[in-house]
């Protein structure tokens, strides 16, 4: 008499070379899927950190840019440029009761340092003072650098005299209206000359200056007590005005009148 299949299945299972089969069969189960896990976690774990590297890069790229352009915005509104030197060549005593006349020369300079042109002039007086038109521009703009007509103060040489004269006896350094000698000709000029020909009303109506992109234009000086032998530069700073820096060097007398 045979027995019913379900007893031949149940041996099979039960006995020891089934539980081994079976046993293999759910450890083979378990590598598969444990495998997969593990794969699929070890994949997720390499795309994730992959991920935040390219993060972390794009990140680390973005500060080093913007370090940069805050640099560079720091520097632009730091720096000043010359544009003359002051020698001061010799002091002649006048009479008991007047002042002493002042043998000055003036040298203006390019945006390089270079001569353009020097005046030798005779000032009763001790306090020179130098007089000009300057028009400023705003921080952001001049930080930015984006507009080379902008990107520093405009300065225009007006004259020079003493605390013993009036302003308007002053020796002539540029014409008002006109180019300094210091500027070439294109745009840079043109733009500098409409400034200085419409100079008060950018100076006293706010909505002109607004519409010129200038953020103040103004007459200023600088003024120093000055003794012979003594050489000064004046310097205008990008954001601001002028200043009046001494010198170490020496003025050489020898030379006045060349």
């Amino acid at each position: 008499m045979s027995r019913p299949r379900s007893q031949d299945l149940l041996s099979s299972v039960t006995s020891p070379i089934g539980l081994a089969a079976a046993a293999m069969r759910v450890s083979l189960i378990v590598v598969v899927l444990g495998g997969g896990i593990i794969g699929g976690l070890a994949w997720w774990t390499l795309n994730r950190e992959a991920t935040l590297r390219a993060e972390i890069s794009a990140l680390e790229t973005r500060m080093a840019t913007e370090i940069a352009t805050r640099e560079a915005t720091i520097e632009r509104l730091g720096r000043d440029r010359r544009v003359a030197r002051i020698e001061v060549l010799d002091r002649q005593e006048g009479p008991p009761g007047e002042d002493p006349t002042t043998l000055l020369r003036f040298i203006e300079l390019d945006d390089e340092g270079r001569e353009l042109g020097r005046q030798d002039m005779n000032l009763r007086g001790e306090i020179v003072h130098v007089d000009a038109w300057t028009a400023r521009f705003p921080s952001e703009t001049v930080g930015s650098g984006e507009d080379p007509l902008r990107d520093r103060t405009l300065v225009l040489l007006r004259r020079i005299y003493t605390d013993a004269m009036p302003p308007r006896a002053g020796v002539p350094l540029d014409t008002p209206g006109g180019v300094p000698d210091g500027y070439t000709a294109g745009e840079p000029a043109r733009f500098e000359q409409a400034i200085w020909k419409r100079f008060w009303r950018l100076a006293s109506d706010p909505e002109a200056a607004r519409e010129a992109g200038i953020r103040v234009a103004q007459g200023e000086a600088v003024y120093k007590p000055m003794q012979p032998g003594e050489v000064y530069e004046l310097r205008v700073e990008a954001l601001g005005g002028m200043t009046l820096v001494p010198l170490g060097g020496r003025a050489d007398a020898t030379e006045a009148g060349r």
